[in-house]
């Protein structure tokens, strides 16, 4: 494998994995539920809740 370093971004990599984790626990804190598929599907069979 080799690794193109010119287009090797660790920061940006880094800083964009923790803007979907706080958008995730923002999520989480106003709605009460997961964001992602085991929240997805766990509500969906959920009857009378939306």
């Amino acid at each position: 494998m080799i690794i193109n370093w010119s287009n090797f971004t660790p920061w940006l990599s880094l800083a964009g994995g923790l803007l979907i984790g706080l958008a995730t626990a923002i999520f989480l804190l106003f709605n009460g539920r997961i964001a992602g598929i085991s929240g997805i599907v766990g509500g969906a069979f959920t009857p009378g809740q939306r």
